[in-house]
């Protein structure tokens, strides 16, 4: 009896720790969808002036011994990283009502993240709505975590807020991804 009962306290213990851990892991990330349609909701309610944008950049060109994380690019193991942060969004209005769910297209084959650009959109108290990585194999790009294929929109909702040797850079990453893509 006393096994019995042991046994069954040891699996809801375990089922607990399994739960908070996939609260822990995954669970931070919204589905790209629904963060990308609560963007969308903000921009059409006019709460835009509630949201803030944060840039992490490292320019591919510098070399690294292994794939760049997101976690790397923002914490910072890398000196040659540029970091901007916005708060001032609303006269960039019409190109953030154009972000849709329609832009996000799974990948085939899933590919290993080396962060070279990375942006956050958060609200005032600092919770993530969306946010973008580049890149992956051929240039794909993950939204909250999930591979998908690249899309202009992407990068143009980022270029206007970079220094102009910043956004040079990453208009030629988007002309090679666009190349990439017409290819396949």
């Amino acid at each position: 009896m006393k096994l019995k009962k042991n046994i069954i306290v040891s699996g809801l213990v375990l089922l607990i720790l399994v739960g908070a851990l996939s609260i822990i892991i995954g669970g931070s990330n919204m589905h790209p969808e629904k963060a990308l349609n609560n963007f969308s909701k903000l921009i059409e309610n006019g709460k835009i002036g509630d949201l803030s944008l944060t840039i992490y950049y490292m320019s591919p060109s510098v070399l690294t011994l292994m794939p760049t994380s997101v976690d790397h690019l923002v914490k910072g193991y890398n000196e040659s990283k540029d970091v901007i942060y916005i708060t001032n969004l609303e006269e960039h209005i019409d190109l953030f009502k154009q972000v849709s769910s329609d832009v996000l297209v799974p990948v085939e084959h899933g590919s290993r993240i080396d962060a070279r650009v990375y942006y956050v959109f958060e609200d005032k108290n600092n919770h993530k709505i969306f946010d973008v990585a580049m890149w992956g194999k051929d240039y794909s790009i993950y939204v909250n975590g999930v591979e998908v294929k690249s899309n202009d929109i992407f990068y143009d909702i980022v270029i206007p807020f970079l220094p102009e040797y910043l956004a040079i850079n990453l208009e030629a990453n988007k002309n090679d991804a666009n190349r990439v893509n017409q290819s396949e």
